[in-house]
């Protein structure tokens, strides 16, 4: 076993002198909310409608950037999409957007050749951690549909492996007797929920800031 504390040194005319070669600088956190409209809630077989995506400080009120795009898949059939799915994608005129638009505009290798695009460039100056609501279906959904297009661990090897889940703080509510998913109705739509989710992460830290004073 090697013991010698100066195994990362330069031996110059006899003398060993320590090597501190320098870092890069540290980049800072961001989180990067994620979510993802379905034919279905299986994170295997779902096809992709819509990709949402938005970078934030870590209490996520100041915003960054942001990727939001409808994806039509390669093969889409209304026997895809569960009925309730398809009642929802019809009333908040999604399925209209992916019809009308250029099939390969927003098809799923353009899709995938665009997201690869912006989260690297995220990636390159933030530590990017994954948020939303039951965040690694989104992961694993992404993974699984656009794995023909994009090196099949893009998501994980661009983002930190510490999340920000919001069902954890949603199940501790429910554990309390309180609903968390009281108001909770909307378009269904991906930037509408990750509205909903940045508001309500924004009640869960005020209400921890005010255990926090009120421990002081």
């Amino acid at each position: 076993m090697n013991t010698n504390t100066e195994a990362h040194a330069l031996t110059v005319g006899g003398q060993s002198i320590p090597l501190d070669p320098p870092r890069p600088p540290k980049k800072p956190n961001m989180l990067l909310w994620i979510d993802t409209e379905t034919t279905g809630i299986s994170r295997t077989n779902a096809k992709l409608l819509e990709i949402g995506m938005i970078v934030t400080s870590m209490d996520g009120s100041t915003e960054g950037d942001r990727f939001v795009c409808p994806v039509r898949p390669d093969k889409l059939s209304l026997y895809d999409l569960d009925p309730y799915v398809l009642c929802m994608h019809l009333d908040n005129g999604l399925l209209d957007t992916i019809m009308e638009a250029e099939p390969k505009e927003i098809g799923y290798a353009n899709v995938a050749r665009n997201l690869s695009e912006f989260l690297n460039d995220q990636a390159a100056q933030y530590e990017l951690h994954p948020a939303g609501t039951n965040v690694d279906y989104d992961i694993d959904l992404l993974t699984n549909q656009l794995a023909g297009y994009i090196h099949p661990d893009y998501l994980r090897e661009l983002t930190n492996h510490r999340k920000l889940d919001l069902s954890t703080f949603r199940l501790a509510d429910t554990a309390l007797d309180v609903n968390p998913y009281k108001g909770h109705a909307g378009t269904h739509r991906v930037t509408d929920c990750i509205t909903r989710d940045r508001n309500d992460y924004a009640t869960y830290l005020d209400i921890l800031l005010e255990h926090e004073r009120n421990k002081q």
